[in-house]
């Protein structure tokens, strides 16, 4: 440094004393973290395929009738809504019973992952028509969080400007 830079920096330093302090403390050790489950491992750990299919799959969010699968974010499932990407198959449940719908669910679902469809409408209907009331639409979102194609289901939400009469589906890329 320069003579006028070390009187300038003596001056501004006038006055100033050494902060006292405690003696230096090594960090805590952080606890590891554990190496991120895939679906294979979750469904090796698993005891039987109903729960590999619920552990693997995703999750029903606080929002009514909205499922996530781990790492899917709010602004995925704004796109999905918004249309991007596009529906590129849909599946009409109406009039089915329950169990007619899961057989017409597992035969669309493996017709659209063997196809490379992301993203599937599911047209459940809103149950003003049934003596028991609205059922599907419970029964499609179970199904769809618990059911034997769970690991393939990214997202689901409610199809906009359906009222609630549709879902759009996001399914995982194969690989």
């Amino acid at each position: 440094m320069a003579d006028a830079d070390e009187e300038l920096f003596a001056r501004a330093m006038q006055g100033v004393r050494r902060l006292e302090h405690e003696p230096r403390r090594e960090p805590a050790a952080r606890p590891s973290r554990p190496a991120p489950r895939t679906h294979a491992t979750a469904a090796l750990q698993a005891a039987s395929p109903e729960q590999a299919a619920a552990q693997a799959g995703p999750r029903r969010m606080p929002e009514p009738w909205v499922l996530r699968a781990d790492g899917v974010s709010a602004e995925r499932l704004r796109r999905l809504a918004a249309g991007r990407p596009p529906v590129e198959m849909e599946a009409d449940l109406h009039g089915m019973s329950r169990e007619q719908a899961y057989a017409a669910l597992e035969r669309d679902f493996a017709r659209a992952l063997a196809g490379g469809v992301r993203v599937l409408c599911i047209v459940h209907g809103r149950g003003l028509h049934s003596r028991e009331g609205p059922v599907l639409r419970e029964a499609v979102y179970r199904w769809l969080a618990e059911g034997p194609y769970a690991s393939s289901v990214l997202a689901a939400i409610p199809k906009p400007k359906t009222r609630g009469g549709s879902c759009l589906v996001l399914l995982r890329r194969r690989r």
